[in-house]
C-alpha cells in the first residue's frame, strides 16, 4: 500500500497478534507469526498506543491526536503518519480498511 492510497477514511487498527516490548530502553513492535518488527520512537509509540486494543480509527483521527500531542505543521504531518502508516501495514503490524471509523 503507497502512502497515496490512505485516505482521510482510511480505518487503522493495530494488528492484534502485536506485541509491545522495551529492549535496552527501546519500544519495539513485533508481530510473532511473520517476525515483522519496527523499533519505535517517541511519536512512533504514541501512535500505536492509540491504536493498542482500541476499534479501527480513520487516518484523519490520527493525524489530527498526532497534531495535538506535537507541534508540526498539517502537511507535514499528513505526510510523515501517511509514510508511517504505510511502512507498518507493510510489515503487517497495522491493518487498514476503506471504510470509515470514528
Amino acid at each position: 500500500m503507497t502512502t497515496t492510497s490512505l485516505l482521510d477514511a482510511t480505518s487503522i487498527q493495530a494488528n492484534p497478534d502485536i506485541v509491545f516490548g522495551d529492549i535496552d530502553g527501546e519500544v519495539v513492535a513485533l508481530v510473532l507469526e511473520s517476525s515483522s518488527y519496527l523499533h519505535l520512537n517517541t511519536s512512533g509509540t504514541f501512535i500505536f498506543n492509540l491504536l493498542d486494543g482500541s476499534e479501527p480509527r480513520t487516518l484523519e483521527w490520527l493525524r489530527d491526536r498526532v497534531r495535538r500531542e506535537y507541534d508540526v505543521d498539517a502537511e507535514t504531518c499528513r505526510r510523515e503518519v501517511g509514510e508511517f502508516v504505510a511502512r507498518c501495514v507493510a510489515l503487517d503490524l497495522l491493518r487498514v480498511s476503506s471504510g470509515t471509523a470514528e
